[in-house]
């Protein structure tokens, strides 16, 4: 029987990563854990409609995720010159990071061989740095919906997740 073993899951403490931000200024994961929740979602780029509607939903209702205590990363393995140009139309209010070596993609279990490229996921990691909730698709538009993410902080932040569905 096969079984799949994944390095870093539900329960696993995140591992740390630098990558440029579009401004070419190096983010470092572990500057931002303890002081926010991290939601780090990897997307295939901004040739896929499904990944930048999935942006869009973020951006969206970014300052309801600020107000719960949450910041969003978003990693693409396209080269930084079309990331730029895709946030460029967007205006994305959160860190986009590229990784065309697919380092992190490949440390974080979302590397795909037979594309050659990055799985779309999303990680919930807490303020103690624990993956909280792990998500891996297989292939777009296979991302954890916004609502039932907006329900996992309320939940983390100790608010009732009832009130969520009265505000969505």
């Amino acid at each position: 029987m096969y079984k799949l073993v994944l390095r870093l899951d539900t329960g696993s403490q995140a591992e740390d990563f630098t990558l440029n931000d579009l401004t070419g200024k190096p983010f470092r994961l572990g500057d931002v854990l303890g002081k926010a929740i991290v939601f780090l979602t990897f997307y295939r780029g901004g040739f896929d409609r499904e990944s930048v509607r999935y942006l869009e939903a973020l951006a969206g209702c970014y300052e309801r995720l600020r107000g719960l205590g949450v910041e969003v990363v978003a990693i693409t393995p396209e080269l930084p010159e079309k990331v730029k140009a895709m946030d460029a139309g967007l205006h994305l209010p959160f860190t986009v990071l590229s990784d065309p070596a697919l380092g992190v993609a490949r440390q974080y279990d979302v590397y795909d061989p037979a594309q050659e490229w990055c799985r779309p996921a999303g990680f919930i990691i807490g303020r103690d740095g624990v993956i909280q909730y792990a998500y891996r698709g297989v292939s777009p538009p296979n991302t954890p919906p916004v609502p039932y993410l907006l329900k996992k902080f309320e939940q983390m932040n100790g608010r009732d997740p009832g009130a969520v569905k009265a505000e969505v």
